[in-house]
């Protein structure tokens, strides 16, 4: 199933009838946006109709942009001439050389001036208003040009403004295993990529757009809150870390790493946030293991030798009396192994801790302490009851045969009263007592 199909999957769970964002175009998606956050559109003036059969030639747009449109009526009869100012200023030199022209030989004429003094004020006046055409190019070039961007620069404006949006969709896209978005002060989306897209349809059944608030969409109240604290103290200047699971079972729960830093500008005002969520499920799965690796035994899930010199100096620390340990030594199990492989000696190994878990239950904990000796810790037990439930696993232990092999071993068990005994000392009694049990 491909990325598409799934998340249109998602979409009819969650009710909701809307087109892929992922395949729209920039104006669907400029449809769809927030008026807050409208998407640059490619080209704001309109392209003239081509001649049938014929390429389209390009034309000069006389149309005003959208910021065009709210400048007063001086400056949109002014605008077509500062668009054109070479041309406008050459039509205004020609026809005023044309009026000093004829109203010069009219007023010479009527007033009988000879023809050279005439000619003597035409040059003087042709001379001003070229004077005065260039200082009015000038004023289009600059202070007009300035005031009012043309629209070359605003074409190069918006095809800036495109390449770093190309850029930050493609940083956020390309980082692996990572749902990246930001936030506006307001917690407003002003960029997500697709996994993060992908992510709260999944999760909350809602599909996102920019300029939708993030908290709108998260519908359970309590984590709603926890992300909200840490949204606010991320405006505070703070940049906050933290993990979060979701599930009660740890071998199928999912955790999420969540990271939030303020997005500065040159002022080093905060004017809103960056989120970056991994999932570190595998890495939490991976120290889990090796956690419990740690403290247990990889053939039968109990205890290791380690666990039980932990467990022994904590109930040293915490001065635990009285204090029981039993002993379980196998019996015969280089035999087993010779005569009928470690397979079968492996799993009368898995039988013994099995068995021994369940005599035990929650009295106290069952250890491997070495390739065929198993301990039982009861803090808190006097003897008589350790007497007794070893003698329960002894009544467990009888009768049982793991492929054809009986189930064999030696009892022996030990409990400190007071403090004046270490448990080690305890631990050599109990197992003095396993191998007189032998004879």
């Amino acid at each position: 199933m491909t990325y598409k199909d799934d998340l249109d999957k998602l979409r009819k769970e969650a009710r909701i009838d809307v087109d892929d964002f992922s395949n729209a175009t920039p104006e669907k998606a400029s449809a769809k946006s927030s008026s807050k956050y409208p998407l640059p559109s490619k080209d704001s003036s309109p392209k003239a109709p081509a001649d049938e059969g014929k390429a389209p030639a390009p034309q000069e747009s006389l149309t005003f942009t959208q910021e065009e449109k709210k400048m007063t009526w001086w400056q949109k009869i002014s605008l077509p001439f500062i668009r054109n100012s070479f041309l406008s200023v050459l039509f205004f030199v020609l026809i005023t050389l044309i009026w000093i022209a004829i109203s010069h030989t009219v007023l010479g004429s009527i007033r009988n001036v000879d023809r050279r003094t005439q000619v003597l004020f035409m040059l003087k006046d042709g001379i001003f208003m070229i004077i005065l055409a260039t200082v009015m190019y000038r004023l289009f070039l600059t202070q007009f040009a300035n005031t009012y961007h043309l629209e070359e620069d605003y074409k190069k404006a918006q095809e800036e403004i495109k390449m770093w949006q190309s850029i930050q969709r493609s940083q956020m896209e390309t980082i692996p295993e990572t749902l990246a978005y930001t936030l506006d002060r307001d917690f407003r989306y002003t960029s997500f990529n697709t996994r993060h897209k992908y992510s709260m349809l999944r999760m909350w059944h809602s599909e996102i757009k920019i300029g939708d608030c993030l908290l709108d969409h998260i519908t359970d109240d309590g984590i709603r809150e926890i992300i909200k604290k840490d949204l606010e103290q991320t405006l505070k200047g703070e940049y906050t870390s933290q993990t979060s699971k979701f599930g009660d079972n740890d071998q199928t729960a999912i955790f999420w790493q969540y990271y939030y830093a303020p997005v500065l500008d040159e002022k080093k005002n905060i004017i809103g946030i960056s989120c970056y969520v991994n999932n570190i499920t595998a890495l939490k799965q991976s120290q889990n293991k090796n956690l419990f690796l740690s403290f247990h035994d990889p053939l039968t899930q109990l205890y290791n030798r380690i666990h039980v010199e932990g467990a022994f100096a904590k109930a040293e620390r915490e001065e635990i009396a009285p204090y029981s340990i039993i002993v379980i030594d196998i019996q015969g199990m280089h035999q087993v192994n010779e005569n009928y492989g470690t397979k079968t000696g492996d799993n009368l190994l898995i039988k013994v801790g099995e068995v021994l878990q369940k005599a035990v239950k929650d009295s106290g904990d069952v250890a491997r302490w070495g390739s065929d000796e198993f301990l039982i810790l009861l803090p808190g037990t006097e003897a008589a009851t350790a007497e007794a439930l070893a003698n329960i696993c002894k009544c467990d232990f009888s009768g049982v045969t793991v492929n054809g092999v009986p189930l064999r071993a030696h009892f022996g068990y030990a409990t400190r009263t007071d403090m004046s005994r270490t448990l080690t000392d305890v631990l050599r009694s109990a197992e003095l007592q396993s191998m007189q049990s032998r004879q």
